[in-house]
């Protein structure tokens, strides 16, 4: 008979077991609160300056990029020093920790507590009614756990959980940026070398004008205007070289911060012209973008972890379920602690929920749901600004290839012309002030084919950026 009352009694655990698990899962089923979709983003079929529609640059690393192994170290350099990165990557570890913090908060919570108090009260203290027992100890277990009946602690999981995608999208921008920014002072530091060593050779050229000028005046056979427009050009050139000298520390001084560093000359390797970089980048399919761009991915994220938040706010506007169980031990003697009658337990229920606020819960659900359409808004300007930086980017890499070659004719031809010019000189048929003239126009072309073939590799480095490649 006892047998059968203890299967019987199992059997009724049992159900409410089951029943309590069902309970749980329909109340599991009742969050509250809106659910993210994706916004409806403006996007182009194809990119309009585009050479080519297939394939990306982005599925080349940075490395495979960039062959210039000087610059690959740099790069290398950067990514394990630059603070900006250490930063991100310390802030990804902030996120990390929150998430845990508020997974933390769907589980049960479970304290303990010993006490033991001895006392000792003579009989004039109790003739005058002042008594307590005498002993006591005790042994205490606390749980106690919110049921997550509207949602709030899975919206606020869910929150933590895009905010840290949100900071290692940050942390891959910055990556990105890092990378970009190195490559793009290394290319300026190399154009600086180059117009540096024009310069130089501008200004040895010019003070062998100044000396055959002297040298020809001092014998009376050229005006002293001529002397004085050699002086101008040489000294101009040698201005010219303090300037560029001062941009080269200025470059330079840049890339060791982002190294990590304080100032050193950095080590060069290849030349500008001497990089090698495929004729025809390709740039994919817009659709790719929004994968692939971090600063996207980032504030795609933001939208949600704030759409999450409209959804704990939704959720405090209900009553919250919680349950508080006491499991423990309680003696007035050590020897009886343990003893089956020293054994206490309760469980208590607890519902509590806003009655009168005023409107303060609605008019917090007011104020998420506005910054959701702020942060909205912000992930729709991203795409857009992400499609603009492609286009321009794509744009310079072809007008800045253009532009280099046209400077190149020029040269070529303005080289040929300060030959016939000096030919003409110094056979008295023409005046120095246009060889003066061949000569400048020789070095300002000479500088702006540098500008052109510097702005051509940056504007590779800056599409690289812009389609989210490199990590």
């Amino acid at each position: 008979m006892n047998h059968l009352l203890h299967h019987l009694n199992r059997l009724i655990d049992m159900k409410k077991i089951v029943i309590i698990g069902t309970l749980l899962l329909v109340v599991a089923g009742c969050a509250v609160g809106p659910k993210y979709s994706r916004p409806n983003t403006k996007k182009p079929e194809a990119y309009s300056q585009a050479a080519t529609k297939s394939d990306s640059i982005t599925n080349m690393k940075w490395w495979e990029v960039y062959q210039d192994q000087t610059l690959q170290s740099l790069i290398k350099v950067a990514i394990d020093s630059n603070l900006d990165l250490l930063t991100a990557v310390a802030r990804v570890e902030e996120s990390k920790a929150i998430l845990g913090f508020n997974k933390a908060n769907m589980a049960p919570f479970i304290d303990y507590s010993a006490r033991v108090r001895a006392s000792d009260f003579r009989n004039i203290s109790s003739e005058a009614g002042v008594a307590f027992p005498t002993n006591s100890l005790a042994l205490l277990g606390n749980v106690s756990w919110e049921i997550d009946v509207w949602g709030k602690l899975r919206h606020a999981n869910r929150a933590a959980y895009a905010e840290l995608l949100s900071s290692e999208e940050q942390r891959k921008s910055v990556y990105i940026s890092l990378v970009a920014q190195v490559a793009e002072l290394y290319f300026q530091l190399r154009g600086l070398d180059e117009r540096y060593a024009i310069t130089q050779r501008t200004y040895e050229t010019r003070m062998e004008y100044l000396r055959i000028i002297n040298l020809r005046f001092e014998k009376g056979e050229v005006s002293e205007l001529d002397k004085l427009q050699a002086e101008q050009i040489a000294a101009s050139a040698q201005a010219q070289l303090f300037s560029l000298e001062r941009a080269i520390i200025n470059t330079e001084n840049a890339l060791t911060i982002l190294l990590g560093q304080s100032y050193n000359p950095i080590t060069r390797g290849l030349k500008n012209d001497e990089q090698q970089l495929p004729l025809d980048i390709p740039s994919g399919i817009p659709s790719q973008l929004l994968e692939r761009r971090p600063d996207i991915r980032n504030a795609e994220q933001q939208l949600i972890a704030q759409t999450e938040k409209v959804g704990v706010a939704v959720a405090l506007q209900f009553p919250s379920l919680s349950l508080t169980g006491l499991l423990g031990l309680a003696s007035p003697e050590l020897s009886t602690l343990f003893e089956p009658n020293a054994f206490l337990g309760s469980v208590t229920g607890q519902l509590a929920g806003p009655l009168f606020r005023f409107g303060q819960n609605k008019r917090r659900v007011e104020a998420e749901r506005a910054k959701a359409k702020q942060v909205g808004y912000q992930y729709e300007k991203t795409v857009l600004l992400a499609f603009a930086e492609v286009e321009n980017s794509l744009a310079e890499i072809r007008t800045y290839r253009n532009e280099f070659t046209a400077r190149q004719t020029q040269v070529a031809a303005t080289e040929k012309s300060l030959m016939l010019s000096k030919a003409l000189y110094d056979n008295g048929y023409t005046s120095f002030l246009q060889v003066l003239d061949a000569e400048r126009e020789l070095y300002n072309s000479q500088f702006e084919k540098s500008l052109a073939l510097q702005y051509q590799l940056i504007s590779t480095v800056r599409l690289y950026k812009a389609l989210g490649g490199g990590w």
